[in-house]
């Protein structure tokens, strides 16, 4: 009965709208010296903390889903040709960060600093995915040569402030949705 509970028309709804939040966020840019940041990673980490690590998990599903079908929500636009994009790496580790930022906000305590350290360890979790899956399309596909150098500084170093800052408005967010949100509403686990 709980798993068709988890299928109820709220939250299906729920999880469309962080889908359309996170193809939003794709188009929110924030041009920096160095790279260009988006807020998906804000939107992803949000419907983790908020929906839990199943329903945001499909949430993030629902998004790359529907970019895979050829609406032009991603980026540079969608279709089945963007799994040779260098970038769609990040795109799938969306599905497992916004599982893992759910889980970890599931079984930590609910304050900011949990949320926040949730957060960032599904950051992690989407650079660990991403940036591998960009140099082995860029090197093996595209045939661009980076040095590791290059990966690190560009793909870690610059954009990690702008995560952490996500990070940090997605659990003071979450804290403050959750403070409005029904008591049958709830995925935290019976202690």
């Amino acid at each position: 009965m709980s798993n068709l509970k988890e299928f109820s028309v709220r939250n299906l709804v729920l999880c469309a709208l962080f889908a359309a939040l996170i193809a939003v966020g794709a188009f929110i840019k924030i041009p920096t010296p160095w790279v260009v940041l988006t807020l998906q990673t804000l939107f992803v980490v949000l419907a983790g903390l908020i929906l839990g690590s199943k329903l945001g998990a499909i949430a993030a599903l629902i998004y790359v889903l529907t970019g895979l079908s050829g609406l032009p929500v991603f980026t540079q636009g969608g279709g089945l040709g963007y799994v040779l994009m260098p970038t769609f790496g990040y795109l799938v580790s969306f599905i497992a960060g916004a599982w893992l930022a759910g889980y970890l906000a599931e079984n930590l305590p609910p304050k900011i600093l949990s949320w926040f350290l949730a957060g960032f360890a599904a950051i992690i979790l989407i650079y660990a995915i991403g940036i591998p899956y960009f140099y082995l399309i860029s090197r093996f596909y595209l045939g661009k040569i980076f040095a590791a150098k290059a990966l690190l500084w560009g793909f870690i170093i610059m954009p990690l402030p702008g995560d952490l800052i996500s990070c940090f408005a997605a659990a003071l967010i979450a804290s403050r949705i959750k403070a409005f949100m029904p008591n049958d509403f709830t995925w935290r686990r019976a202690e």
